[in-house]
């Protein structure tokens, strides 16, 4: 079972003197941010809120959203959300149309396995490319692979189970991970 909110941005930096935030959004649209909504702060999916914000001002920027928050009026306050996430109660989110939809936020820290591979590590971020989302997968002590979402590659996915299953093509593995391995022996 998912977690009862949905994590719909990433608090990424202070931005400027006034207190204002860089917030990566993990939704698909802008609008999901707007004054006047109250986010639960998180430190993951799987934990439960450890505080809430109300937004005061959006503004749109090619790094990401820049939002200011009530009672946030310093860098040094700003800075201090830094890391965590915002999220919003399920009942409040936006519906999926349809069983190829899912919600970010529910990807992240998701298993992926390999049909050929096996396991690659978890979903660490979704990065949005433009033509499409890149999975982040992690697995220490290897890189990061970049894994394109699409259903050519993607064979299952099922955030209920926190399970991705893909099918790489030919020479994305050996890309990031073998090269890694050939240029810093462990």
């Amino acid at each position: 079972m998912k977690c009862p909110y949905l994590l719909i941005g990433y608090c990424q930096r202070a931005h400027g003197v006034l207190g204002e935030v860089l917030v990566k959004n993990l939704s698909d649209d802008d609008a999901r941010f707007f004054k006047g909504l109250s986010c639960q702060l998180m430190s993951s999916a799987d934990t439960t809120p450890h505080g809430q914000l109300k937004i005061v001002k959006v503004r749109s920027t090619p790094q990401g959203l820049i939002l200011a928050v009530e009672g946030i009026e310093t860098r040094e306050a700003a800075g201090r959300l830094a890391g965590t996430y915002l999220a919003v109660s399920r009942e409040n989110a936006v519906e999926l149309e349809d069983e190829y939809e899912f919600y970010s936020g529910d990807l992240i820290g998701a298993h992926v396995k390999d049909l050929v591979r096996g396991e690659l590590g978890r979903v660490t971020d979704i990065m949005n490319a433009g033509s499409g989302d890149i999975l982040v997968v992690r697995k220490q002590p290897e890189n990061d692979l970049l894994i394109p979402f699409r259903r050519a590659i993607v064979h299952a996915c099922n955030p209920e189970e926190d399970m991705i299953i893909v099918e790489l093509p030919e020479g994305l593995f050996e890309l990031y991970r073998k090269a890694s391995n050939e240029t810093n022996p462990r």
